[in-house]
């Protein structure tokens, strides 16, 4: 996503968890990234959008464990969660007016949506010249 960062044009990506809000700044810092944080502790957010509890075997399924790997061999050092690994996210894109205009409920860690299918999603909230 951060190499991508530039094809979001002027998008307000903001990054919704379930995390103690006293937390989302040590969170931000260790992720590194230019996003807004909110945190969601009762998860209703997640609710509204479908985003469901996953097993353990959906969770731990073998693409995770291959993405944990990937991290692993590229430098990152990885940490005991602190939160609830079982709460499966969503990649949802909402305009200007608040209307949902793209969600992906993913059926495990790593089965993110492709940045461009992102992207795509973007660019059709801009508004038109």
């Amino acid at each position: 996503m951060r190499e991508h960062l530039d094809l979001f044009a002027d998008a307000e990506i903001v990054i919704v968890t379930f995390d103690d809000p006293a937390r989302l700044a040590a969170q931000r810092a260790y992720l590194d990234v230019p996003f807004t944080y909110v945190s969601d502790v009762d998860r209703r957010f997640y609710g509204l959008l479908g985003a469901e509890r996953g097993s353990r075997r959906r969770v731990w399924s073998l693409g995770t464990l291959r993405m944990y790997a990937r991290l692993v061999r590229s430098g990152r050092r990885l940490t005991r969660p602190t939160d609830d690994v079982y709460q499966l996210g969503a990649d949802a894109v909402v305009d200007r007016d608040g209307r949902l205009r793209y969600l992906s409920l993913p059926a495990s860690p790593d089965a993110r949506p492709p940045v461009a299918e992102l992207i795509t999603a973007v660019r059709a909230c801009a508004p038109r010249p």
